[in-house]
């Protein structure tokens, strides 16, 4: 049954899980986000909520804009073309 060790078992497990996860995950978003800052999609300045409502919409970046790698749409720059000397 539930004995009072096996709940605090089960929540510190729980709990620990959770942490991990979070510091992973935030290791993942900020490597992410550094890259695009350093390709320039991403904008180092910091505003409050109202003034990203003002921004237009021309100016405006996507959420989640694709970055160059795996599972990406977007070639390495190290990509060589194909030879179409043959």
């Amino acid at each position: 049954m539930n004995t009072p060790q096996s709940m605090m078992i089960g929540w510190a497990s729980l709990i620990a899980a959770a942490g991990v996860s979070y510091y992973y995950a935030k290791q993942e978003i900020d490597a992410r986000r550094k890259l695009q800052r350093e390709l320039g999609v991403r904008s180092t300045e910091k505003k409050e909520w109202y003034e990203r409502l003002e921004q237009p919409a021309s100016k405006a970046t996507p959420a989640n804009p694709p970055t160059e790698g795996a599972g990406s749409l977007i070639p390495p720059t190290s990509a060589k073309p194909p030879d179409k000397s043959a």
